[in-house]
């Protein structure tokens, strides 16, 4: 009884922040990777770093909602899911995008833009990752579908031949 309450506690927990978790790991990775690669950190430039990932953030909605006329629709759970499960691409692809900022931008520009860029970058490829998993519960539904059709013409076939 308890393990299944777990179990759910569990599931609804990753369903509910997947995505946000990935996000932490890969705007914390990513400050760690500018602070590490620019050697020049203070308070002035943490503000700038985090003005740019909410600016991109700001922008993101606006395109994701039409100017904010749409809703945000929700992915199934079992899309979800299997987009999570792609996530190292996203997280990856985020840090290496921060190194490569600090690393070829660097100075005070740099911490605004890997912020920014970051911001934009994770929620392009996680969002990329998403539309993978829904092309493949699709495709499985297809399958699906397509087998419960000819298992049914299978059936109607074998019927058919029964009253001959």
């Amino acid at each position: 009884m308890y393990f299944r309450h777990l179990a759910h506690g569990v599931r609804a927990s990753l369903r509910n922040n997947g995505q946000a978790y990935g996000f932490s790991v890969s705007i914390t990775a990513s400050l760690a990777l500018l602070n590490a690669e620019a050697r020049l950190s203070g308070a002035v430039h943490i503000i700038y770093f985090a003005l740019g990932a909410a600016a991109a953030f700001s922008m993101l909605e606006a395109l994701g909602s039409a100017g904010f006329r749409r809703p945000l629709e929700r992915e199934p759970g079992t899309v979800t899911a299997l987009g999570i499960s792609l996530s190292p691409v996203s997280v990856g692809s985020s840090a290496l995008l921060a190194w490569a900022v600090a690393h070829f931008v660097g100075g005070l520009a740099a911490w605004p833009l890997t912020g920014f860029l970051v911001s934009v970058g994770y929620s392009t490829v996680a969002g990329v990752e998403l539309a993978l998993a829904q092309r493949a519960q699709e495709s499985s539904e297809h399958g699906t579908e397509t087998e419960r059709e000819a298992t049914e013409e299978e059936e109607e076939h074998r019927r058919g031949g029964e009253g001959e």
